[in-house]
């Protein structure tokens, strides 16, 4: 299944420079020295917004929970970053009920 097919993608500017690419946050570290291994950091921060849109457009969800906040949609797919290199990523998305806005919650390498 894929992602309802009229929501709008939300991935906040500050979700990726303040955590994913950010390699002074406690949680974020790992992750941006992996985006940046692979050719992403804050200075080209918007090419991994398209990443992250691409993947989930492109890939079916691979799972689905029910959370106090929200339906959460995981999804699971192959993303070609600007090293050339291929990596599986799982990326992680919430959406309101009656909402049609699905906001990026984290991406990682599987």
């Amino acid at each position: 299944m894929k992602i309802p097919p009229d929501s709008i993608l939300q991935i906040p500017k500050d979700k990726l420079q303040n955590y994913l690419l950010d390699p002074k946050h406690p949680d974020g570290k790992a992750k941006a020295d992996f985006f940046r291994a692979n050719g992403i950091d804050l200075g080209n921060f918007q090419e991994l917004d398209a990443l992250l849109k691409s993947q989930v457009l492109s890939n079916d969800v691979t799972k689905t929970l029910n959370t106090p906040l929200g339906i959460k949609y995981i999804v699971e797919g192959s993303m070609r970053f600007p090293n050339g290199r291929s990596h599986n990523m799982r990326s992680v998305w919430i959406k309101v009920e009656n909402e049609k806005i699905l906001k990026f919650v984290t991406a990682y390498k599987i």
